[in-house]
């Protein structure tokens, strides 16, 4: 947020004023965060315009290129001035913009169709989207409450862009989002259960589980590698990492269904055995078949936590 010093002996010490400014990089929560697919905002029930610069990548949820800064008009010229990547960076081209629009509009739905409903009911939100704003963060100085407008108008649309019914309608965006949440929930909760130690909101689709030995990262990839159905991990360390928080990270999506989330934890209960890394001795761990059995119970219930 923009905001002022109060402090008197601040500014009586720097006779300028100081700004600050709130930026946010969504590049792991932009389409794929929030009951609609906005990101951050939508998740806690935020208006847009209380954080100052809202950045993504296109490379993620959209599965094209390229990347977005956001923010008020002023901020936007003068990075357009001086920033050297507007400078000399080449401009996208039509094939990736397309990708980004058609992505985009299967998300929100377009011609003003709702949500496709599911099971019968519309995609059930987080419960810090259901609370008001001032619920989830007391002291924000919000302009005003988050509001969703809703599907994006067609005329936004480029007259030559013919969508797929499932995708005009918001219904294979919709579906994508449950099934995402669905995932991301399952897998962190999961080896938190088997008693793994993770970073990071049960939401968030990427997922860090704690390996703290640098010395075991280049082995859990090996012997991940070489189970029967091979599995190809991102280990992460040091510079990236401190020396002593060393991890992997697991990215699901939506296209993974919940076996192979069955088979991910499978695989991580039998290599973190043999490497002596379940640290988490917090809570109650679970046997790997209680939590595939329990796994709609998991992550439906915050009170298991």
């Amino acid at each position: 947020m923009l905001s002022e010093v109060e402090s008197p002996d601040l500014v009586a010490y720097y006779p300028h004023h100081f700004q600050f400014y709130l930026f946010v990089d969504e590049a792991h929560s932009i389409g794929a965060l929030g009951p609609h697919g906005r990101g951050i905002c939508d998740y806690f029930n935020l208006p847009p315009d209380s954080v100052d610069l809202l950045m993504g990548t296109f490379t993620k949820s959209f599965g094209a290129s390229g990347g977005y800064i956001s923010g008020n008009k002023a901020l936007i010229d003068r990075l357009r001035l001086r920033s050297h990547a507007g400078s000399y960076a080449e401009a996208m081209s039509p094939a990736v913009l397309t990708q980004i629009v058609a992505s985009m509009a299967s998300i929100m739905g377009v011609e003003g169709h709702a949500p496709a409903l599911v099971n019968g009911s519309s995609p059930r939100p987080t419960p810090a989207a259901t609370a008001t704003s001032k619920d989830v963060v007391p002291h924000l100085p919000l302009h005003h409450p988050y509001e969703h407008l809703g599907p994006a108008p067609l005329e936004l649309l480029p007259k030559w862009l013919s969508l797929p019914p499932a995708l005009r309608d918001g219904s294979e965006g919709s579906t994508r989002l449950r099934r995402l949440a669905f995932n991301a929930r399952y897998l962190s909760r999961g080896l938190r259960r088997l008693g793994f130690l993770v970073y990071g909101h049960d939401d968030a689709p990427i997922v860090p589980l704690l390996l703290f030995n640098i010395g075991k990262m280049a082995e859990f990839s090996r012997l991940m590698l070489a189970r029967p159905t091979p599995i190809a991990v991102v280990v992460v360390g040091y510079p990236a990492t401190s020396l002593t928080t060393s991890r992997v990270r697991f990215c699901v999506s939506a296209a993974h269904t919940k076996q192979d989330v069955d088979d991910l934890l499978k695989a991580c209960d039998e290599v973190g055995d043999v490497l002596n890394l379940k640290y988490n001795w917090t809570r109650e761990s679970w046997s790997l078949e209680e939590v595939t059995r329990r796994a709609a119970e998991l992550v439906r219930d915050d009170h298991i936590f």
